[in-house]
């Protein structure tokens, strides 16, 4: 549903946020259970959801 609502945001050239859910064993960030793949000015990176997160924009989340 989340990628189906940044599609149309996109569409409409509407910002868009998204508030991720990962499965978060630790909740600190220490054992980056819960990365996600986000697009940044230097490339490809990897963001924990606990710490770097939830939300994020819709247009850099892979």
């Amino acid at each position: 549903m989340l990628e189906a609502v940044a599609k149309l945001a996109s569409e409409y050239n509407l910002p868009c946020q998204v508030s991720l859910e990962e499965f978060m064993a630790c909740a600190v960030g220490g054992c980056a259970g819960c990365v996600v793949e986000v697009k940044t000015e230097q490339g490809p990176m990897m963001k924990r959801v606990c710490v770097d997160g939830p939300v994020f924009n819709a247009e850099q989340v892979f």
